[in-house]
Protein backbone atom coordinates (compact mmCIF):
# COMPACT_ATOMS: atom_id res chain seq x y z
CA UNK A 1 0.00 0.00 0.00
CA UNK A 2 1.75 3.33 -0.95
CA UNK A 3 1.98 6.40 1.36
CA UNK A 4 -0.82 8.36 0.21
CA UNK A 5 -3.53 5.56 0.48
CA UNK A 6 -2.62 4.85 3.93
CA UNK A 7 -2.30 8.34 4.85
CA UNK A 8 -6.06 9.24 3.12
CA UNK A 9 -7.74 6.28 5.31
CA UNK A 10 -6.07 7.70 8.45
CA UNK A 11 -7.52 10.85 7.78
CA UNK A 12 -10.72 9.48 6.72
CA UNK A 13 -10.94 7.44 9.91
CA UNK A 14 -10.20 10.72 11.91
CA UNK A 15 -13.04 12.49 10.09
CA UNK A 16 -15.39 9.61 10.94
CA UNK A 17 -14.12 9.87 14.47
CA UNK A 18 -14.77 13.42 14.58
CA UNK A 19 -18.69 13.50 13.28
CA UNK A 20 -18.97 10.42 15.90
CA UNK A 21 -17.56 12.52 18.70
CA UNK A 22 -19.95 15.49 17.34
CA UNK A 23 -22.85 13.56 17.64
CA UNK A 24 -22.10 12.26 20.89
CA UNK A 25 -21.80 16.14 22.04
CA UNK A 26 -25.02 17.52 20.64
CA UNK A 27 -26.88 14.62 22.56
CA UNK A 28 -24.87 15.39 25.75
CA UNK A 29 -25.61 18.94 25.17
CA UNK A 30 -29.25 18.31 24.69
CA UNK A 31 -29.34 16.42 27.89
CA UNK A 32 -27.95 18.63 29.55
CA UNK A 33 -30.16 21.34 28.04
CA UNK A 34 -33.06 19.61 29.14
CA UNK A 35 -31.87 18.90 32.74
CA UNK A 36 -31.04 22.84 33.11
CA UNK A 37 -34.89 22.53 32.31
CA UNK A 38 -36.09 20.27 34.57
CA UNK A 39 -34.53 21.89 37.16
CA UNK A 40 -35.36 25.17 36.80
CA UNK A 41 -39.05 24.78 36.25
CA UNK A 42 -38.56 21.99 39.47
CA UNK A 43 -38.10 25.46 41.48
CA UNK A 44 -40.37 27.49 39.58
CA UNK A 45 -43.38 24.79 39.87
CA UNK A 46 -42.53 23.16 43.58
CA UNK A 47 -42.85 20.09 41.72
CA UNK A 48 -41.26 16.87 39.22
CA UNK A 49 -41.48 17.74 35.82
CA UNK A 50 -41.91 14.75 33.54
CA UNK A 51 -40.37 15.51 29.93
CA UNK A 52 -41.99 13.23 26.71
CA UNK A 53 -39.70 12.92 24.08
CA UNK A 54 -42.16 12.61 21.18
CA UNK A 55 -39.89 14.07 18.52
CA UNK A 56 -40.38 11.23 16.40
CA UNK A 57 -38.29 10.87 13.39
CA UNK A 58 -40.98 11.84 10.87
CA UNK A 59 -41.72 14.71 13.58
CA UNK A 60 -39.78 17.98 12.93
CA UNK A 61 -38.85 18.91 16.41
CA UNK A 62 -40.23 22.37 17.47
CA UNK A 63 -36.44 23.29 18.19
CA UNK A 64 -35.34 22.69 15.03
CA UNK A 65 -38.55 24.74 13.85
CA UNK A 66 -37.66 27.86 15.63
CA UNK A 67 -33.85 27.91 14.56
CA UNK A 68 -35.34 28.10 11.34
CA UNK A 69 -37.50 30.42 11.68
CA UNK A 70 -34.97 32.95 12.93
CA UNK A 71 -31.97 31.77 10.90
CA UNK A 72 -31.53 35.08 9.12
CA UNK A 73 -30.83 36.71 12.15
CA UNK A 74 -28.49 34.02 13.83
CA UNK A 75 -26.69 34.54 10.59
CA UNK A 76 -25.72 38.27 11.19
CA UNK A 77 -25.03 37.58 15.23
CA UNK A 78 -21.41 38.20 15.88
CA UNK A 79 -21.40 36.34 19.21
CA UNK A 80 -22.93 34.14 21.21
CA UNK A 81 -24.26 36.49 23.61
CA UNK A 82 -26.06 38.08 20.46
CA UNK A 83 -27.27 34.41 19.20
CA UNK A 84 -28.85 33.78 23.05
CA UNK A 85 -30.57 37.46 22.96
CA UNK A 86 -32.19 36.72 19.28
CA UNK A 87 -33.29 33.03 20.32
CA UNK A 88 -34.62 34.72 23.18
CA UNK A 89 -36.87 37.27 20.85
CA UNK A 90 -37.32 34.28 18.63
CA UNK A 91 -39.06 32.24 21.44
CA UNK A 92 -41.19 35.13 22.72
CA UNK A 93 -42.05 35.68 19.18
CA UNK A 94 -43.07 31.98 18.88
CA UNK A 95 -45.26 32.22 21.58
CA UNK A 96 -47.08 35.25 20.38
CA UNK A 97 -47.41 33.99 17.50
CA UNK A 98 -49.26 30.87 19.04
CA UNK A 99 -51.35 33.71 21.03
CA UNK A 100 -52.37 34.98 17.62
CA UNK A 101 -53.51 32.52 16.45
CA UNK A 102 -55.36 30.55 18.90
CA UNK A 103 -56.86 33.59 20.86
CA UNK A 104 -56.38 36.56 18.23
CA UNK A 105 -54.71 39.76 17.49
CA UNK A 106 -56.26 41.68 20.12
CA UNK A 107 -55.08 38.71 22.88
CA UNK A 108 -51.51 38.64 21.62
CA UNK A 109 -51.24 42.80 22.13
CA UNK A 110 -52.73 42.62 25.39
CA UNK A 111 -49.85 39.79 26.10
CA UNK A 112 -46.72 42.40 23.96
CA UNK A 113 -47.97 44.91 26.34
CA UNK A 114 -45.43 43.49 29.45
CA UNK A 115 -42.67 43.44 27.51
CA UNK A 116 -43.29 47.24 26.09
CA UNK A 117 -41.73 49.06 29.08
CA UNK A 118 -39.15 46.46 29.12
CA UNK A 119 -38.00 46.33 25.47
CA UNK A 120 -36.85 48.65 22.89
CA UNK A 121 -39.01 49.84 20.27
CA UNK A 122 -37.02 48.46 17.32
CA UNK A 123 -36.71 45.00 19.26
CA UNK A 124 -40.96 44.75 19.67
CA UNK A 125 -40.94 46.35 15.94
CA UNK A 126 -38.50 42.86 15.24
CA UNK A 127 -40.39 40.84 17.18
CA UNK A 128 -43.79 41.63 15.83
CA UNK A 129 -42.37 40.92 12.18
CA UNK A 130 -41.53 37.58 13.38
CA UNK A 131 -45.07 36.85 14.77
CA UNK A 132 -46.13 37.22 11.36
CA UNK A 133 -43.27 34.95 10.38
CA UNK A 134 -44.68 32.23 12.58
CA UNK A 135 -47.88 32.76 11.78
CA UNK A 136 -47.76 32.53 7.83
CA UNK A 137 -44.42 29.95 7.61
CA UNK A 138 -45.21 28.06 10.88
CA UNK A 139 -48.81 28.31 11.28
CA UNK A 140 -49.10 24.91 11.92
CA UNK A 141 -47.09 24.35 14.92
CA UNK A 142 -49.23 25.26 17.57
CA UNK A 143 -46.89 24.20 20.02
CA UNK A 144 -46.70 27.39 23.22
CA UNK A 145 -42.77 27.01 24.46
CA UNK A 146 -42.67 27.67 28.18
CA UNK A 147 -38.29 27.01 28.72
CA UNK A 148 -35.96 26.85 26.50
CA UNK A 149 -32.37 26.28 27.23
CA UNK A 150 -29.89 27.33 24.33
CA UNK A 151 -25.87 25.96 25.04
CA UNK A 152 -22.51 26.58 22.87
CA UNK A 153 -21.41 22.55 21.57
CA UNK A 154 -18.34 24.38 19.98
CA UNK A 155 -17.18 27.81 18.17
CA UNK A 156 -19.45 26.12 15.43
CA UNK A 157 -22.31 24.35 16.67
CA UNK A 158 -25.21 25.45 19.47
CA UNK A 159 -27.90 23.23 20.63
CA UNK A 160 -31.43 24.54 21.08
CA UNK A 161 -33.84 22.52 23.51
CA UNK A 162 -37.33 23.40 23.97
CA UNK A 163 -40.35 22.73 26.56
CA UNK A 164 -43.62 22.91 24.80
CA UNK A 165 -47.55 21.65 25.22
CA UNK A 166 -49.43 21.46 22.41
CA UNK A 167 -52.40 24.07 22.60
CA UNK A 168 -55.79 22.61 23.13
CA UNK A 169 -57.92 24.13 20.49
Amino acid sequence: MSKSKSKNRKQHKMLRQRKKGRGIAEQKNEVLGQLKMKRRLKNQLGAEVEFRNNNYSTEEKISDVVSQMIQPLLDRAESFEEEKNIVGMGVMAWNLGVIKTHKGEKEMIESLKAFRMKLPKEIIELMIEYVEIKCNDFGEYDQFIYDYEFTRINTHQNNLSVAYESVNV
